[in-house]
Formats: structure tokens, C-alpha cells, sequence
């Protein structure tokens, strides 16, 4: 037990002496580069003390010039004016020159210190890049082992991914190769056809031309002969400017195809250079590029995608009120259908009432003339009896069912084939107009609407 737990603690403690070996490395290169900034720092501190000097400087030369144009006007003044003491010619000659070469100095302390501010700003850029990256170091140092696990783990998908896109890229690379190699053979043999081909047609245009000389020479009398030698040698000239074209563009052909060759060479060695390429800290850069313009690629798809989806859920959503809707305003249609229904079912059985109910008044009528006509032959005395009673009883019997008709309270179609049955049966009777009903005793009109009291009319005359 004691040399498992050595065995397994030997490469432990071997991990810990590195790490804090590399520890130790980071915190000496942190000193070091702290110092670095520090005399940088003292560096920028002279720059601007230098540069307060340069503007000290420039205040004195704009004194010295406002003193030198002050000198140069009284010079010129004219000699009226009270009498000033003038300086020398050395005095003004020793400041122009102290001016020209303190401004100079002024140009060239300008160029030293803009090199400098230059030099140290991309030290410090470098340092700061330097810096930065220690301290990634320093915290992946830092890291606890499962993070640190994680980072291992990270970093061995990402080797995979590369191995995978090398052996992808390997993998066309000679699939490239043999379809080159493919193409080629193709091409040498498709060159060896034509030129086989270009032999043939010349060999059998040649022994053409020779049989049409031959029979040119054969039958010179004969020119019916002449002018189907003629017609041959055209048709063998379209022949040979056909093969022409042919000949023509297989070479644009073989041309073409040439050149797409050549592209897949170039486009191989391309690949090749890339496969031999040592993959660095650039090369993950790209990558990292690429990977964050597919996600945005893939981001624009996914919005695009759930935009569709959100239109197709308000279509769907208007399709379902769409269908509540209908199924409203079928159920309505369904339930009109039966109103409709019951109203011609109703219809129906009153037309039946009422045409039963004609029927019954026919036989009636019928059976009244047949009793008058019984009384006529008894007598006299009979006969103004049978009168009074045909008088009260024997009334058109059109009026009578126009004041049925009318007087219910059936449907205008009710009354028109009640009107129409009356009228087949009673053809021969008066015709009135449509608002009229006309006592057959008294011959008293009555209007359509009171049909009710042309009813109890009848009644009291028939007493």
C-alpha cells in the first residue's frame, strides 16, 4: 500500500515543483518588468519636465522677438522725434544669432523628444501586451486542477479539430490529385483519338478526291455522271467543314479543360501549403474569426427562422378566428336552414287544410244545387222556398274561397296555388279585381282585408 501511494504521489509532487518553478519564473519577470515601468515612468517624467523647458523657451523667444521689433521701429522712426539712445549693431547681431540657434535647439529637442515619446510608447504598448499575458500565466497558474482540467481539455478538442481539418484537408488534397491524374489520362487519350481521328479523315478525303478524279476522267461525256460527281464533292466539302468545326471545338474543348487542370494544381498546391503551413498564433486568430462570423451567420438564420415562426403562429392564430367565424356563421345557416324548414313543412300542411277544406265547400255547393234542383221540380211554393234558400245559400263559389284565402293568415305562395287550383276548377267565373269580395245575395263588396266581416255578411244573408 505504502508504494502505491508513493508511486501515485511521485508525479504529483513533480507537478507541483514546476508549478512553482513557473510561479516563481512569473513573479521574477513581474519584478523585473515593474521596473521597466518604473524607469519608463521616470523617462515620461523627464519628457514633460523637457517639454515645460521647451515652453519656457518659446516664451523667451517671443519676448526677444517683441524686443527685437520694438528695436527694428525705433530704428525706423525719423529724426524729428526726441532723441532716443539706440543699441550697437553687435548687440542686435549676438541676439539674432542666440534667437536662430536657440530655435534650433527649440527643432531639434522637438524631433528627440517626439522619437523618444514615439520609441517609449511602443515599449510600453510591448510591455503592457507582455504584462497581459503574464497575467493570463499567472492565473491559469492560479487555477485550481479542475479548472486547469478543463483548460487541457479545451485545448485537446481544439488539437482534435485542427488534426480533423488537417486530415480533411489531406484528403482533398488527394482526392484533387487522383482526379487530376483521372483528367490527364482522359486528356492524353482523348489527344491520341483526335489525332487517330484527324489521320483517318485525311486519308479518307484524300482517296475520295481520288476516286472523283477518276471517275472525272472515266466520264467526261457523260453529264448527267458530272453532275453527280458534282453533287458529291459538295456534299464531301460539307462534310470536311463539318469535321472542321468539329476539329474546332475539341480544341476550345481540350483548351478549357487545360486550364480547369491547371486551376486544381494551383488549387492543390494551395492546400498543400497550407497543410506544410506551421499553425500559430495567427492562423487561431483566423480561426477564431471564422468561428465568430459562422455564429453570426448562424445567429442571422436563427432570427430569420424565428421570425417565420412567429408569422406563421399570428396566420395560424388568424386562420382559427378565421374558422371560429365560419363555424358562426355556419351553425346561423344551419339554424336559418331549419326556420326555413319548418316554415315550408308549416306552408305545406296549410295549403293541404285548405285544399281539403275547398274540396269539403265544393261538395257542399254540389250538393245545394242538387237540393234546389229537387225543389224547382216539386212546385211553386217550393220554388220560393228553394229560392230564398239558393239565395242565401248558392254564393260564388270563388268569393268564397278568396275570402278564406284572404281572410287566413297563410303565406303570399299559400294564396297563389289556392288561387290557381280555384281557377282550374271554376275557369268560367267573373273576374274581379284582386282587393274585391262581393256578396252573392245582396252583391255587397267587401275589401280584401275584411275578410273576417265579409264571412259574418254571409252568415246573416244565408239566415
Amino acid at each position: 500500500m505504502t508504494s502505491m501511494n508513493d508511486g501515485s504521489t511521485d508525479p504529483l509532487l513533480a507537478r507541483f515543483k514546476l508549478l512553482e518553478e513557473t510561479v516563481d519564473k512569473l513573479h521574477r519577470e513581474n519584478r523585473a518588468l515593474k521596473s521597466k515601468l518604473q524607469s519608463y515612468n521616470t523617462l515620461s517624467t523627464f519628457y514633460h519636465e523637457a517639454r515645460q523647458q521647451m515652453r519656457n523657451l518659446n516664451l523667451q523667444l517671443a519676448a526677444k522677438d517683441t524686443v527685437i521689433q520694438r528695436l527694428k521701429s525705433n530704428q525706423n522712426r525719423p529724426f524729428g522725434e526726441e532723441h532716443q539712445v539706440d543699441p550697437s549693431k553687435s548687440l542686435l547681431d549676438n541676439l539674432m544669432d542666440q534667437l536662430s540657434k536657440l530655435k534650433a535647439q527649440l527643432k531639434d529637442t522637438e524631433k528627440n523628444c517626439e522619437e523618444k515619446v514615439d520609441s517609449l510608447n511602443q515599449e510600453i504598448q510591448r510591455l503592457n501586451q507582455l504584462l497581459s499575458e503574464k497575467d493570463q500565466n499567472m492565473q491559469i497558474a492560479s487555477w485550481p486542477p479542475h479548472q486547469k482540467e478543463m483548460e487541457i481539455c479545451r485545448l485537446q478538442r481544439s488539437l482534435a479539430e485542427k488534426e480533423r481539418v488537417q486530415v480533411t484537408s489531406e484528403v482533398l488534397c488527394r482526392t484533387l490529385s487522383d482526379e487530376s491524374h483521372q483528367l490527364r489520362r482522359k486528356l492524353a487519350a482523348t489527344a491520341e483519338m483526335c489525332q487517330h481521328l484527324v489521320k483517318y479523315l485525311e486519308e479518307s478525303q484524300r482517296k475520295e478526291i481520288r476516286n472523283v478524279e477518276e471517275l472525272v476522267t472515266k466520264n467526261n461525256g457523260n453529264e448527267p455522271s458530272n453532275e453527280k460527281l458534282q453533287d458529291e464533292i459538295r456534299l464531301l466539302k460539307q462534310k470536311v467543314v463539318h469535321v472542321e468545326d468539329l476539329n474546332a471545338k475539341w480544341q476550345k474543348y481540350d483548351s478549357s479543360r487545360e486550364e480547369y487542370v491547371k486551376g486544381l494544381h494551383l488549387q492543390l498546391k494551395e492546400m498543400k501549403a497550407r497543410s506544410e503551413h506551421p499553425k500559430g498564433p495567427h492562423t487561431a486568430q483566423l480561426h477564431a474569426e471564422l468561428m465568430q462570423k459562422e455564429i453570426l451567420r448562424l445567429n442571422r438564420l436563427l432570427e430569420e427562422k424565428m421570425n417565420e415562426h412567429q408569422k406563421l403562429q399570428k396566420e395560424a392564430e388568424e386562420l382559427a378566428k378565421a374558422r371560429i367565424t365560419d363555424g358562426e356563421h355556419i351553425q346561423m345557416l344551419e339554424q336559418q336552414l331549419l326556420v326555413y324548414k319548418d316554415d315550408f313543412t308549416s306552408e305545406r300542411a296549410d295549403r293541404e287544410r285548405a285544399q281539403g277544406r275547398i274540396q269539403e265547400l265544393c261538395e257542399e255547393i254540389s250538393c245545394l244545387q242538387q237540393q234546389a234542383k229537387r225543389q224547382d221540380e216539386r212546385g211553386p211554393g217550393g220554388n220560393s222556398q228553394a229560392l230564398g234558400v239558393g239565395k242565401n245559400k248558392l254564393y260564388n263559389p270563388k268569393n268564397v274561397t278568396d275570402a278564406l284565402c284572404r281572410g287566413s293568415t297563410e303565406p303570399a305562395e299559400g294564396r297563389r296555388n289556392i288561387e290557381h287550383a280555384d281557377l282550374q276548377r271554376n275557369p268560367a267565373p267573373e273576374r274581379r279585381g284582386q282587393d274585391e269580395l262581393q256578396c252573392p245575395v245582396c252583391l255587397r263588396v267587401f275589401q280584401d282585408r275584411f275578410g273576417v266581416s265579409f264571412l259574418e255578411h254571409l252568415d246573416e244573408c244565408g239566415q
